[in-house]
């Protein structure tokens, strides 16, 4: 079945009502919405990011903020970041608190898609073991902890998706 989402306006970023399919909200660049991930380990010294999996459309085996998905048509933003935390880590979303920091716009076009979302940004502080993680394999090839050193190499070396916002979100929290 394919995915829907609401069609947000891009002005007030506001549900207009519409539902599409996250497809066509992609090919023709329609504002719709998601969620981000960060999780920060509890001394604010290491960022868990994802890699993408080879087989995906928009940036493969590229790095990731640490979960990243789109909010299906009717759900509220908590509820995907939940869900995503699950499906892409296999981590149990009800030992973690969501700290909401930022509803952001982000747009870019990569590899025939133009994308336009609004970002509900969430942070959680937690020491998560990469042992304990089960990689959604469509979506995950790899997750590891980065220092903040580490983590702005690959900001400089252009290893990871350009959500720069974030990033500058992050620059603050990370030590």
């Amino acid at each position: 079945m394919e995915e829907m989402v609401d069609v947000y306006d891009s002005l007030t970023g506001e549900k207009t009502g519409e539902v599409i399919s996250k497809n066509e909200a992609h090919s023709k660049g329609v504002w719709h919405s998601s969620i981000h991930i960060l999780l920060v380990n509890k001394e604010k010294n290491k960022i868990l990011l994802q890699k993408r999996c080879a087989d995906k459309k928009l940036y493969p085996n590229r790095w990731d903020i640490t979960v990243g998905g789109h909010i299906s048509a009717g759900e509220e933003p908590l509820v995907s970041a939940h869900r995503e935390l699950e499906e892409e880590l296999g981590l149990d979303s009800k030992n973690y608190e969501f700290k909401f920091l930022n509803k952001i716009k982000e747009e870019f076009i990569n590899n025939g898609v133009n994308s336009k979302e609004f970002v509900y940004v969430y942070l959680i502080e937690a020491d998560v073991d990469v042992k304990n993680i089960t990689l959604q394999k469509e979506e995950v090839s790899e997750a590891r902890w980065f220092k903040k050193q580490e983590f702005l190499d690959l900001i400089e070396k252009k290893q990871i998706i350009n959500h720069w916002q974030e990033f500058e979100m992050l620059k603050d929290i990370l030590v």
